[in-house]
């Protein structure tokens, strides 16, 4: 799907906008800083402590983080799906939680379309960029489901490398909006919880383990997919 002409330049207005913004407003920078060394150190009360400061714009500072998040390694998203599930609980932190993560994910993907691999091959590894390669060599149209459900594929890295290929944005999309809804409502209901550490470490424990029991059977099912699409596909060419 391309783009429209003007619709394109949208982004990189608003990112000029913001980048303006914090180079003159010493208290943006501040807070901005703030926030990086909360969520880089994993603190969680602190980080839940900073949302809550900003009263009604609550809401809207999530989702600035989250797309903040995406840009600076290695900050965990994760940990943002946690605290607007403390705060906000269940649904509305997992509804937030679930379209700011989408909406970072759709602008990693449309600024590696935009700078290309030069641009993404500074902090994405070859190798790692090979893997997705063989990921949608495999599985198809059905890649970014499958990489979205396995549990130690770094989630902003994957889309900028998915950028990179030629996957349709409806694709990477409604892949990326269904194979991330298990894992954002899983550590939303961890933060609603407010569970102790050792509780949150046995509830990831159960849940890693429970991906990797999964990981080969959705191999095999994502690969019958994914090749069920591209011979029906191949079909209606030759017709």
């Amino acid at each position: 799907m391309k783009i429209p002409f003007k619709l394109s330049y949208l982004p990189w207005i608003l990112l000029l906008v913001v980048i303006i913004a914090f180079a003159i407003i010493p208290v943006l920078r501040q807070n901005l800083f703030l926030a990086t060394e909360l969520m880089v150190t994993g603190n969680f009360s602190g980080l839940r402590d900073y949302v809550l400061s900003f009263g009604m714009a609550a809401p809207i500072i999530s989702f600035l983080l989250m797309i903040f998040q995406a840009f600076v390694s290695p900050i965990p998203s994760i940990l943002i799906f946690i605290v607007n599930g403390a705060i906000f609980g269940k649904w509305l932190g997992f509804f937030l939680s679930w379209f700011s993560s989408l909406a970072s994910a759709l602008f990693c993907f449309w600024i590696a379309r935009q700078l290309g691999r030069p641009f993404v091959a500074q902090f994405v590894q070859d190798g790692f960029l090979g893997k997705i390669d063989t990921f949608l060599a495999t599985y198809g149209s059905m890649a970014v489901l499958f990489t979205r459900l396995l549990p130690f594929m770094p989630f902003d890295f994957t889309s900028y490398a998915f950028g990179l290929s030629r996957l349709t944005w409806w694709s990477f999309a409604w892949g990326t909006a269904l194979g991330q809804t298990p894992a954002i409502a899983f550590y939303t209901f961890l933060g609603y919880r407010s569970l102790s550490l050792w509780q949150y470490l046995v509830y990831f424990g159960l849940w890693v383990l429970l991906l990797l029991l999964l990981t080969p059977l959705l191999s095999n099912l994502f690969k019958k997919k994914g090749y069920q699409k591209v011979n029906r596909a191949s079909n209606k060419l030759e017709s």
